[in-house]
Parts: structure tokens; C-alpha cells; sequence
């Protein structure tokens, strides 16, 4: 396809699940923190259902107690500098940022994590370079579902949200996108990903892998004469 038929668009990620394989050492850190602080352990299932918000803003909503949910992040935290060094990249994400590097794509992350957890699991990788805007939720006023990252990605890229993409596994994420008027691509390549719950948001595009996502990037940014 001429890829001078395309307008210019930006590419946001999620990152959990999405470029890092990192969603199961998320549950062992959060499981690990709550132990610390004597309180009862966590199934993946309860835990992810709030993923979208920071690791801060989830222990202190699963804990109901802001003094006891930020003792149990620092433990978090620290839980997470140690799996982070063994945490790796989805297969295919490296060629895929490769690829849009290369077209002059600009990027952007837009993550539930918080920014300090945020920098401890892309600074084993080196790729932080490789994006225009780093958005964490605790710079955000309020988590995915909520827009709010992903326009502020759109402005800090120059871009209309509607000539953005976001690529995410979560509902929350498609949710997020829908809210923003930007186009979204389910992520299915994660283990933990839910085809059908993702099939249901209506996402605009759905990727087994990521050396899909640039057939459904031609597809969704094709200029359309006037």
C-alpha cells in the first residue's frame, strides 16, 4: 500500500500486557505487598479488574485504609525493582516499534502504572527514548476509562485524539479510547488477555500479534478522498 495515502497519525500503548509481559509478576508484587502488611492475598482475577489505576490507587481501594494501600505499594515497589530486571518484552513489540521508528511514526505510552513504577519496568529494555509522551496514571486526575491520558498524548503529540491510535489488552483500555474519539486495537498476544471481554468493547481493530498491527494501522488511517 503507498503509505503516502496515509495521514499522519500517532500510535499509543498501554504497557502491561501489552508491550511487557510483566501482567504475572504484577500479580506476585502486589501479593507480595499485601503478605507484608498482614493482610489477605489477592486472586489475578480481583486484582485486574481495577488495572487502569496506579499500584497506589489500587491498594488503598482494595485495603480501604489511604495509610495502610500506600505502605503496601512501597513493599510493592520494592517487590517490583527486583522482577523487573527478569521482565521481558512481548515477542514481536521490538520489530513493531522498529517499524513505526523507521516511518516516522510518532509514539506514546499512556499506562494504569504509576510513574514510579512506570521507569522501573522500562529501564531494563532502553526503549523509554523511543516514545514522545510517558504517561503514568499518577499524573493523570483520574485512571482508564477516563480519557484524560489518552488526550493528553494527542497534545503532546501535536495530533487530534481522532488521528490517534491506542493499543491495549484491557477493556479499560478500548473504553478509554472510545472516550477520547481515538481509534483503538485490542491486544490479544498476552496470555491474561480476554478475547471475548475485549470483542465486546468494540474495539476497531483486534491483533493475534503484534506484526498485524501495521495492516490495521493502513486500514484505519487510509486517507479517504474528498
Amino acid at each position: 500500500m503507498n503509505e503516502m495515502a496515509l495521514r499522519k497519525f500517532g500510535v499509543i500503548f498501554d504497557c502491561d500486557g501489552t508491550l511487557v509481559d510483566s501482567l504475572g509478576e504484577a500479580m506476585e508484587s502486589f501479593n507480595y505487598a499485601l503478605r507484608k502488611v498482614d493482610q489477605k492475598l489477592r486472586e489475578p482475577e480481583e486484582i485486574k479488574r481495577h488495572f487502569g489505576a496506579a499500584a497506589d490507587r489500587i491498594f488503598i481501594k482494595i485495603l480501604r485504609d489511604e495509610k495502610l494501600g500506600l505502605q503496601a505499594f512501597e513493599h510493592y515497589l520494592d517487590h517490583q525493582s527486583e522482577l523487573a530486571l527478569r521482565t521481558q518484552m512481548h515477542r514481536g513489540v521490538q520489530n513493531l516499534l522498529e517499524q513505526l521508528r523507521e516511518k516516522k511514526i510518532p509514539m506514546a505510552i499512556v499506562t494504569g502504572r504509576h510513574a514510579r513504577d512506570l521507569d522501573l519496568v522500562l529501564k531494563p529494555h532502553g526503549i523509554a527514548h523511543e516514545f514522545t509522551a510517558l504517561i503514568a496514571d499518577s499524573q493523570l486526575p483520574q485512571s482508564k476509562p477516563a480519557p484524560d491520558g489518552l488526550l493528553l498524548a494527542a497534545q503532546i503529540m501535536g495530533l487530534d485524539p481522532r488521528n490517534t491510535v491506542y493499543i491495549g489488552d484491557s477493556p479499560t483500555d478500548i473504553q478509554a479510547a472510545h472516550a477520547a474519539g481515538a481509534k483503538s486495537i485490542a491486544a490479544l498476544w498476552d496470555s491474561l488477555a480476554n478475547t471475548e471481554q475485549m470483542k465486546a468493547e468494540n474495539p476497531d481493530g483486534l491483533a493475534q500479534t503484534p506484526s498485524e498491527i501495521w495492516n490495521l494501522l493502513e486500514t484505519l488511517f487510509l486517507e479517504t478522498p474528498i
